[in-house]
């Protein structure tokens, strides 16, 4: 687990502020943190929460948007409902990265299992993990 810390803007690198302000000219309000050995900003773009993360030289790392579970593509729906039938999911957000393409990320739980998943946009399971019991 690591740990995150509420920061600042003035203890954010500038090389970060200026990354994130040309990734997301628009965005209002940003909240900065400190996990482990990068930045995340989270703010709402249009009304959705998004998170992103920068290096400490301002690299971006990755961007996490929430989406509801009725804006997941079709193939993603179906393998959820094949591979996780009877499951409630609960936040999902669509995830990209600079080497990675887009890809969907969701804990879902039926009774007392609970699962973290990833999909491809066709319903690829990506990756699969048993929190819980």
């Amino acid at each position: 687990m690591g740990f995150t810390q509420k920061i600042t803007s003035e203890k954010v690198p500038a090389a970060v502020k200026q990354a994130f302000a040309k990734k997301f000219p628009d965005a209002n309000d940003p909240i900065f943190e400190m996990s482990n050995n990068y930045y995340k900003v989270i703010f709402n773009d249009e009304g959705v929460g998004t998170c992103v993360n920068y290096s400490p030289n301002g690299k971006w790392l990755q961007t996490e948007t929430k989406i509801l579970e009725s804006d997941l593509p079709e193939d993603v729906t179906a393998s959820v409902a094949e591979d996780f039938a009877g499951f409630k999911i609960s936040e999902v957000t669509n995830v990209e990265t600079p080497d990675k393409p887009l890809f969907y990320a969701m804990n879902m739980q039926k009774d007392k299992e609970t699962f973290s998943a990833q999909f491809s946009p066709k319903g690829d399971i990506l990756k699969k993990i048993l929190l819980n019991k």
